[in-house]
């Protein structure tokens, strides 16, 4: 080979690796923009989400809180309307106590029954005695 070949040769062979070391170093460096690129991509969505779950976290703060006053009135509610049935029940006692008979008054009248069923039967006795006299 002569002077001149090696000279192509060479000048082709640095070419070439001129060219894939520029193809690999522009790889790289549009790989790493790429990376950045990406990184800085993924990191607004993050924050977005981000921003997001806080915003979702607040409204249901909220929400919570308003479930929790709501059912604190069912609880108030809940415990007037014992208060209120057990008001009505010491009244229905006290009525009761007031005006129901009471046990002596019980036993005079009981005296009174049976001597009212006695009064009763002898005038039975009396009807039933009118109808046998009958012709």
């Amino acid at each position: 080979m002569t002077g001149y070949q090696w000279v192509t040769v060479g000048l082709g062979a640095l070419g070439f690796l001129i060219t894939w070391s520029g193809m690999w170093f522009g790889a790289g460096i549009f790989v790493e923009k790429l990376r950045g690129e990406l990184k800085e991509h993924v990191e607004t969505e993050r924050d977005k989400v981000i921003v997001l779950i806080r915003e979702l976290e607040g409204k249901f703060e909220d929400e919570q809180k308003s479930q929790d006053r709501k059912f604190g009135e069912v609880g108030a509610a809940m415990r007037q309307y014992t208060a209120d049935v057990e008001k009505k029940q010491r009244e229905i006692e006290i009525w009761g106590r007031d005006n129901y008979v009471q046990k002596g008054e019980f036993d005079s009248m009981r005296q009174d029954i049976k001597a009212l069923a006695r009064s009763i039967k002898e005038d039975f006795r009396e009807v039933f005695a009118k109808i046998d006299a009958r012709p």
